[in-house]
């Protein structure tokens, strides 16, 4: 197969099939989202316990899953950019680092002051590595199955959650909560060299930043083995490198109203999904609800997430985000309300929860893989890094509320079908990208 003097990499990656290099960039990537989700769920489950040995009363818990919440925010607000500057691998396993050694110095906790704080700055590397895995996955992937990868790869997070729903209430009986940050920090630094010898760089933020040449060569031989390189190939992509500030030409070239409403609808859908996540078992044991129960809760909710997550991802790239997503976003509104409805029975909550897990995954998986459509290669990791950072601000939010409405005697049922609201109103939200540009 001959080639020209000047190779597109952008079009080389989307006319050819996903091949060896490419599947093993979209494991490990995805290795990082399990280890992130079940990070980020692992503080649900262990704080009853956690409560119990530290005394800490429930209600305060919604300060302790913000402070990871708020770590995970300003690290896709900041992380994300740099991807972009200084490369997607560095700033990828430069976050799992951090996330891994923050986790593991959770275990030795002994105060709230010491869980806050361990918790915010885990949160800066778990905020951090998902604009970078999912830019770097989405980068190697063909564009006709992108929305597809991103959505598997997204499976990863509600994946650790259904370990640490399966695992976690047996490890804490036996082993106590520190046991789930153990696991959860060693895991991370265990990953950390494997992502170093096997994982390469973005090679569009190669070709942008005019790296060496043999790099590049060596990537795109193994994408495309049959390719005949001429030695004095120039190497480009569709996407030029765009000066000034990463954040400001998210709202350029007829970007503007687009990133408005995919940040709202970001917020609101991360914001049920995470508060759900992490205030679920707190809820449930408060109605009555024994452990076994309330971990069965988290475990299905996660398995209703990892089916649906993948789905959301082919049918925003099957049927565009502002048919399908607004339909799951209601779904899980339904879903809310109705489970509000059904507490103390066990069989109908957990029906339920499928339900909601399901929908809220499909929506979340659809969200990202808009942002990884909608903005081009040189500011994909801002892009997606700041819808992120929006969506960890609800995550933020959300906890808080929830806390409040706790401190002030709010029932179970009455605060699951309240979080169910804001659904109608990113529902809204997507719907009016209809009369976005094409590239969303």
């Amino acid at each position: 197969m001959q080639a020209s003097s000047s190779i597109n990499v952008t079009e080389l990656i989307d006319r050819h099939p996903i091949g060896g290099l490419q599947k093993r960039v979209i494991l490990l990537c995805g290795l990082v989202a399990l280890l992130d989700g079940f990070d980020v769920l692992a503080i649900g489950l262990a704080a009853p316990a956690m409560g119990a040995a530290l005394h800490i009363a429930p209600g305060r818990f919604g300060v302790v899953f913000s402070a990871a919440l708020l770590g995970l925010m300003l690290g896709a607000f900041a992380l994300g950019p740099l991807a972009d500057r200084f490369g997607r691998k560095s700033l990828l396993i430069g976050s799992t680092l951090l996330f891994g050694v923050f986790t593991l110095c959770t275990a030795g906790s002994s105060s709230l002051q010491q869980v806050l704080l361990f918790r915010f700055l885990a949160g800066l590397g778990l905020g951090g590595a998902m604009p970078g895995f999912i830019s770097l996955a989405a980068e190697f992937t063909p564009r006709a199955r992108r929305g597809t990868v991103v959505g598997l790869l997204f499976t990863g997070f509600p994946l650790g959650g259904v370990i640490v729903g399966l695992a976690g209430t047996r490890l804490i009986g036996a082993f106590g909560w520190p046991s789930l940050f153990y696991i959860g920090g060693v895991l991370p630094l265990a990953l950390v060299p494997v992502l170093l010898l096997a994982l390469p760089d973005s090679i569009g933020f190669l070709v942008t930043r005019a790296a060496a040449q043999q790099k590049i060569r060596d990537l795109i031989v193994r994408i495309a083995p049959a390719l005949h390189i001429p030695p004095a190939a120039r190497f480009m992509v569709d996407d030029p490198k765009l000066p000034g500030i990463g954040v400001g030409h998210l709202f350029t070239q007829g970007r503007a109203r687009g990133t408005a409403l995919i940040w709202a609808c970001y917020f609101v859908t991360f914001l049920m999904l995470l508060t759900i996540g992490t205030w679920t078992p707190t809820l449930l044991r408060g109605a009555g609800i024994g452990a076994t129960g309330a971990a069965l809760a988290v475990a299905v909710f996660a398995v209703g997430s990892v089916f649906g997550t993948p789905l959301g991802g082919f049918l925003v790239g099957r049927f565009t985000a502002p048919l399908v997503l607004p339909v799951l976003l209601v779904g899980s509104a339904l879903a809310l309300g109705a489970l509000g409805c059904v507490i103390p029975s066990v069989p109908w909550m957990i029906a339920l929860q499928v339900l909601v897990g399901f929908f809220l995954g499909a929506a979340s998986s659809g969200l990202i893989a808009l942002a990884a459509s909608f903005y081009p290669l040189t500011i994909r990791s801002t892009g997606v890094g700041w819808s992120m950072g929006l969506g960890r601000l609800g995550s933020f939010v959300g906890p808080l509320a929830i806390g409040a409405l706790v401190a002030a005697g709010w029932l179970a049922g009455s605060i699951f079908a309240a979080l169910g609201a804001p659904a109608l109103l990113a529902a809204l939200g997507i719907a009016l990208l209809r009369s976005e540009p094409a590239r969303a």
